[in-house]
């Protein structure tokens, strides 16, 4: 089954990789995996647990154009089980984590890395 909801994003988002550590907070689930799009409100992983919409997470992006990761505050906007994984012991879960905390600097090397890949 596709995705059936409305799509609410306010920002451009583009298809790009880069390694992305995901952790809840309060505890000591931690996801290490790669974005499959990023906008300057949030990305999109691939996770190996489902987790529920609203759980607050801290996001590390590795980008290219500097060896000092991003860190953002967020939280699962949305989670959906692969369904090419649904008959498979280990389920994967696109989720959407929505950055909620996040400094203009930060913000601002997002949005020049998706503007450079807007021109191509």
């Amino acid at each position: 089954m596709g995705w059936g909801g409305i799509d609410t994003r306010k920002g451009v988002r583009v298809a790009f990789e880069c390694v992305v550590i995901v952790k809840k907070r309060g505890t000591t689930l931690v996801f290490k995996t790669q974005t499959e799009n990023i906008s300057v409100g949030g990305i999109c992983v691939i996770l190996e647990k489902g987790l529920l919409r609203n759980t607050p997470v801290e996001v590390e992006l590795s980008l290219s154009d500097n060896p000092i990761p991003v860190i953002c505050g967020g939280k699962v906007a949305w989670s959906v089980r692969r369904a090419e994984y649904a008959k498979k012991k280990a389920s994967q879960f696109d989720t959407g984590i929505e950055f909620s905390e996040c400094t203009d600097e930060d913000k601002a090397r997002i949005k020049r890395i998706i503007e450079e890949l807007l021109e191509y």
